[in-house]
């Protein structure tokens, strides 16, 4: 119309019942990574010699004498094109392997921040990406100038140059590659834990029975060996109760002083086992010999109360058999009392209403 906005082209419109083509579906499940089989990091320079002896092997080697300019060109086309695949499918096998921090469960995305620092870990993902896509550009602009060389020699040149810039290119990677060698063996040893199952996470003082707990709850696969988490150790065992497998992680170390103590490295690793959907079970020494008196320990388990909210949660009282229930005072029931209600009304917020607080 006049003086309107210009007549603009009409925009094919998606019929109904039709999902347009460059939206992926949306995953309501997160995907779950394995993170034992991650793809090796090669070094910058092995990856170099993988692909240029590759490139060697898998393309004609001899130019004979009387062939047509074209034929030539061609001959050196093709190792520029086949240098350009076999890198641009290494960094990508590299990048899909491993987990993108926007796109795993928030447990393990925590973790990854408490290890390696997210941003570090995308910044070396992202350069690994765009080396992708600069060697592609040079292969393409190499190919194109390739059509018109116009001797042997010229076309010989215009190879190595392409091949130089390439490796040079990968050179420039090696800290980015060295870096996500590091994490990949770093995470190949981090807990087989898996955030989606049911779990019971025991936390309380040192030294007031959760480990015995875990020996005896759990089968003869206890995972004992302590794993980095932060300075500290996660142990997980499994159990099966009712026909049903239940994960069962020991927390010494993290869930086991108030919170205000703490630094931040400590409390990001604590968010993370906030992330899971686990039943917590709040261990109490009431014959005090762990060496924290019951004051103590219900001042710990109201400080990491907050954490837990809407999730199942349990006070146990251990060692009773050294000190019967019957012997505590007034105050000290009246401390248990006051943990035995909190613990129902978390219980009461969680979807699964699990009975009384005080096991």
């Amino acid at each position: 119309g006049s003086g309107g906005a210009p007549a603009s082209a009409p925009v094919a419109q998606p019929r109904a019942g039709r999902r347009l083509i460059h939206q992926p579906p949306r995953c309501t499940e997160m995907p779950t990574y394995n993170f034992k089989r991650l793809q090796i990091v090669p070094s910058s320079s092995d990856l170099i010699d993988v692909v240029l002896s590759r490139t060697q092997r898998q393309t004609p080697t001899v130019v004979h004498n009387g062939w047509a300019i074209a034929r030539i060109r061609q001959f050196y086309m093709r190792k520029v094109k086949y240098t350009q695949a076999t890198l641009h499918d290494k960094l990508g096998g590299v990048l899909e392997s491993f987990p993108k921090v926007d796109e795993v469960h928030p447990f393990y995305a925590d973790l990854l921040n408490v290890l390696y620092d997210r941003d570090h870990y995308k910044l070396a993902l992202g350069q690994l990406r765009a080396a992708q896509g600069l060697v592609d550009k040079i292969a393409k602009d190499y190919v194109r100038l390739l059509k018109y060389g116009d001797s042997l020699y010229r076309c010989k040149q215009l190879k190595r140059a392409a091949l130089g810039r390439m490796c040079t290119l990968i050179k420039k990677q090696g800290p980015s590659l060295a870096y996500m060698e590091q994490v990949r063996q770093h995470m190949s040893r981090l807990p087989s834990i898996d955030p989606n199952t049911r779990t019971l996470l025991v936390c309380g003082y040192p030294n007031v029975g959760k480990s015995s707990f875990m020996n005896k709850v759990t089968r003869a696969d206890v995972e004992v060996e302590p794993y980095a988490f932060t300075t500290k150790s996660l142990y997980v065992g499994h159990t099966d109760y009712k026909y049903l497998r239940w994960q069962v992680i020991d927390t010494p170390g993290i869930l086991d002083r108030p919170l205000e103590e703490r630094n931040t490295i400590e409390m990001q690793s604590i968010t993370a086992l906030a992330h899971l959907r686990a039943v917590v079970l709040y261990v109490v020494d009431i014959s005090e010999q762990c060496g924290y008196s019951l004051e103590q320990q219900a001042a710990l388990f109201h400080s990491i109360k907050p954490l837990f909210a809407n999730k199942p949660l349990l006070v146990v009282c251990n060692k009773i058999d050294v000190r019967p229930f019957e012997d505590l005072s007034a105050e000290e029931k009246a401390l248990l009392d006051g943990m035995r209600e909190a613990a129902a009304q978390s219980t009461a917020g969680s979807a699964a209403g699990m009975g009384d607080g005080l096991g």
